[in-house]
């Protein structure tokens, strides 16, 4: 029996669990699902089963990075209606920052993580996240946080982020880089001694 016939009958034994689908979304990225067959495959998951599951989107978000089926366009639109049609504390506000890092960390310049528009992400993902609770993927947005916090200088800020969640390397963006525990140490140092140099000036 092969992956997608063994998703299909989970799936039919209990409708309303979406794990099932969302594994497949894994199938999708690695079989090179067409657009038409993934955007079904979705529309399912977030009209029947899970319409703000926060790792079915991310997962899904992947499908239409342009390194997997899709493109920077889709990506960004992706995300963007999540975001808007989620209610606070579901974390999805943390999916457009998900998308510009997937897009644009490879090809932008420092500076850019500073424009007001990926501050404005950064913001809404922020009250996002303190607005969530227990929930299980806050530790992941934390990092992500931590990480454009202190490419914006906002080290204070960013120390918030590591002290709630010091560890769990296997969030984005560590778990891209090969020497992930090196230079997510590297990354909270720099925002330690920048918050201790803005103390300082005050």
């Amino acid at each position: 029996m092969s992956s997608r016939e063994d998703i299909a009958r989970a799936a039919e034994l209990n409708p309303q669990d979406p794990t099932p689908l969302i594994a497949e979304i894994g199938t999708a990225l690695g079989l090179g699902y067409p657009n038409r067959e993934m955007r079904a495959l979705w529309e399912e998951i977030i009209t029947v089963r899970a319409p703000h599951h926060y790792e079915a989107h991310y997962v899904a978000l992947q499908y239409w990075c342009a390194k997997w089926h899709g493109s920077k366009k889709l990506a960004r639109e992706f995300a963007e209606t999540a975001a808007s049609q989620a209610p606070r504390g579901s974390l999805m506000a943390a999916l457009p920052l998900v998308a510009w890092y997937e897009n644009n960390d490879e090809e932008m310049p420092p500076g850019a993580y500073r424009s007001p528009k990926v501050r404005a992400l950064v913001d809404a993902a922020l009250a996002d996240a303190a607005a969530a609770g227990e929930h299980a993927r806050l530790p992941e947005v934390r990092h992500l946080l931590a990480h454009f916090l202190v490419k914006q200088g906002r080290y204070r800020a960013a120390v918030e982020q590591f002290r709630s969640v010091d560890g769990h390397l296997d969030a984005l963006p560590w778990h891209y880089w090969p020497w992930k525990g090196l230079c997510y140490r590297a990354t909270r140092t720099k925002a330690a001694r920048g918050a201790l140099m803005e103390t300082l000036r005050r």
